[in-house]
């Protein structure tokens, strides 16, 4: 060992400075984050709502992107396994092959503009109040339970906490998972999601991490319960998962099946019928994670601002809409170019069926959304006036209320509304 250090010094000295960089530019985002919290700086129940919204836009573009966008998948997907949830997908035809596309991307696209845009900012109400608009009649109906949005809102946080922890080159910090806390109690209020099954719903929670603590507690005990197979829940897992490979043969799609399978705890494999994996694929996928994981935190430079991943489009088009960059088996929103069309991505996924950008025409709607008339067809264009007045109620909140705070205006303005 001294003989080739001596004879490649330079080339050691390389490496070990390469690897203490690194080390350092590795942690230094994660230290800056937590710094305002620190030895006792201040407690974690005076971060703010601006102060979460960053953090969760440094996890979402430069610490985690790849993490955040599974943990929004997983969390998408186990809305399947509960019984109710299933149904009313069945029932309204949004759970086929020819809906079901769409109905996802028309899903995330909303989930992604709620999560990305400051809460005061005008894309964030609209999406928001989309969603809420949305989800109006079945709640009146009884088809959407309360339990059943807390649930899928409780379902994003911990799928977060969840993906990160198990592959990423580190856990979440407290402060992060207060972020975290603080976004997911936000975005519940403003979609009108009762939290009376929480614990501490009484009396308040001291800062987002307890809140977050709780909410995802409560979601693993309300998945025990009520999860359960069912023939719409098995269908669901069809149309979203085997559907996806249904061109390459059987035994393609039970590898996907098990891969999906190993990001699910028992209580939702059984529910969503999705065979857990067996001993070769365990072996495989924790060699692959935790390859990933080495390599990220001992040898790869920390993603820098410039290159930060860009959720959804930063600007409107030429039309006024917005496209979606992350095409999907069909490419709704995704406008047709070079990169779009013959990126490794993009030409990866037509390999496994995939439709290639700006094909049927207008098809998939290549000139971009509108946040005020996404969702299924029959949908489109109405509930313009319910928005209004919701994106009204929230500018009217203030900017600088407390994140813990607003609880008595929220059950009043639900109650006005009834």
């Amino acid at each position: 060992m001294r003989a080739f250090t001596a004879k490649h010094y330079v080339f050691v000295v390389v490496i070990v400075t390469y690897l203490a960089l690194v080390r350092w530019l590795r942690y230094k985002r994660t230290n800056r984050i937590a710094s305002p919290f620190t030895d006792g700086k201040r407690p974690l129940s005076s971060m703010t709502t601006q102060e979460a919204f960053e953090i969760m836009t440094q996890l979402q573009s430069l610490e985690f992107p790849y993490a955040m966008n599974k943990a929004r998948s997983v969390a998408l997907l186990k809305a399947g396994g509960i019984p109710t949830m299933s149904k009313l997908f069945a029932v309204t035809g949004q759970n086929n092959a020819r809906n079901a596309g769409r109905r996802a991307v028309d899903t995330e696209v909303l989930l992604r503009e709620s999560q990305t845009q400051p809460r005061d900012s005008e894309r964030y109400m609209d999406a928001v109040a989309r969603m809420n608009y949305l989800h109006a009649r079945y709640r009146k109906a009884g088809k959407i339970l309360d339990m059943d949005l807390l649930h899928t809102l409780g379902d994003g946080a911990l799928e977060i906490v969840h993906v990160i922890d198990n592959e990423e080159w580190r856990n979440l910090s407290d402060v992060e998972k207060c972020a975290v806390g603080i976004f997911h109690r936000n975005l519940g209020e403003d979609l009108e999601i009762l939290f009376t099954p929480l614990e501490s719903f009484e009396l308040g929670w001291q800062d987002g991490l307890h809140f977050m603590t709780e909410l995802i507690e409560w979601t693993k005990e309300y998945e025990k319960e009520v999860a359960r197979p069912t023939a719409t829940g098995d269908q669901y897992v069809r149309v979203y998962v085997d559907s996806a490979t249904k061109k390459l043969g059987k035994g393609v799609t039970a590898l996907l099946r098990q891969v999906v399978g190993s990001d699910l705890d028992d209580t939702m494999r059984t529910s969503l019928c999705i065979e857990a994996p067996g001993p070769f694929v365990s072996a495989l996928l924790f060699a692959i994670r935790n390859t990933r994981k080495m390599l990220l935190r001992y040898l790869a430079l920390p993603r820098p601002e410039v290159f930060a991943y860009q959720s959804v489009a930063s600007t409107p088009n030429a039309e006024g809409l917005y496209n979606f960059g992350h095409g999907g088996f069909q490419p709704w929103y995704v406008q047709p170019g070079f990169w779009s069309i013959w990126s490794p991505g993009a030409v990866l996924l037509r390999m496994f069926g995939a439709r290639k950008p700006g094909s049927k025409g207008d098809r998939y709607k290549p000139t971009g959304y509108d946040l005020k008339s996404i969702g299924p067809p029959p949908q489109e264009g109405k509930g313009l006036e319910d928005m209004r007045a919701t994106v009204e109620f929230m500018k009217g909140r203030g900017a600088g209320e407390c994140p813990f705070a607003g609880m008595k205006r929220r059950k009043e303005f639900v109650a006005a509304k009834e």
